[in-house]
C-alpha cells in the first residue's frame, strides 16, 4: 500500500501544479488514510470535491478543508444516530471530516510547495469545529471569506441527497450550516 501511496504522491509531484485536480486530491485524501480505504475506483467523495472545486472556483485545499470542516461540524454536533446514518449513506465520508481531512491537506500542502506554518494554521483550525465560530475561522485559515460557508452548504447537501440522505437529516445539516455566527454586542 506504501508502494500506492508514493506512486501517487509521486505522479502528482511530477504533474505540473496546473493539472492537479479534485480527483487528485481525493486520491490523495484516500491513500493518506490508510492501506484498506484505497481502492480501483476514484474515492468517493471525489465527485463531491470535483463539485466544489468546478462550482464554487475554489483550490483543491480549500476544497477538502472546507468540506472536512463544515462535515466536522456535523460530526460534532449530530447525535450519534444520525452521523452513523450519514458515513452509512455515504462511504468514505469520514475521510474528509474534521481532523481526518488534515492528512489529505497535508499531503497537498507538501505537493504544492506549502510549509509547516501553513499545516499547523490549517491544524488549529480543522482540528475540531465545534460551533459556527470555529467554522468561520476554518474558512478564514483556509483563504475563504466566511460568506463561502452558504456557498458550500447548498452543493453539499445536494450531494448527500444524491447519495440518499434522508430528508430530515439534510434539514439538520442545513440548520448546522446556515445559522451564522452569533456577536457578541461591544459594550
Amino acid at each position: 500500500m506504501k508502494a500506492i501511496t508514493l506512486a501517487t504522491l509521486m505522479t502528482l509531484a511530477a504533474s505540473p501544479v496546473f493539472a492537479f485536480n479534485l480527483n487528485d486530491a481525493a486520491d490523495v485524501v484516500s491513500a493518506l488514510q490508510g492501506p484498506n480505504q484505497k481502492t480501483e475506483a476514484p474515492a468517493p467523495q471525489a465527485n463531491l470535491l470535483n463539485t466544489l472545486g468546478r462550482d464554487l472556483k475554489i483550490t483543491p485545499e480549500q476544497a477538502v478543508g472546507g468540506a472536512g470542516a463544515m462535515l466536522g461540524l456535523a460530526r460534532n454536533n449530530l447525535s450519534k444516530a444520525d452521523y452513523g446514518q450519514l458515513t452509512q449513506a455515504v462511504p468514505g465520508l469520514d475521510q474528509l471530516t474534521g481532523a481526518n481531512a488534515l492528512g489529505g491537506l497535508q499531503g497537498l500542502d507538501a505537493l504544492l510547495g506549502k510549509g509547516s506554518g501553513h499545516q499547523s494554521a490549517l491544524s488549529s483550525a480543522l482540528g475540531n469545529v465545534e460551533n459556527r465560530n470555529d467554522l468561520d475561522s476554518a474558512f478564514k485559515a483556509l483563504g475563504m471569506d466566511t460568506g463561502m460557508i452558504g456557498q458550500f452548504a447548498p452543493l453539499i447537501l445536494q450531494y448527500l441527497g444524491q447519495q440518499g440522505v434522508a430528508g430530515s437529516l439534510l434539514q439538520n445539516l442545513s440548520s448546522l450550516w446556515t445559522t451564522p455566527a452569533r456577536t457578541v454586542p461591544s459594550v
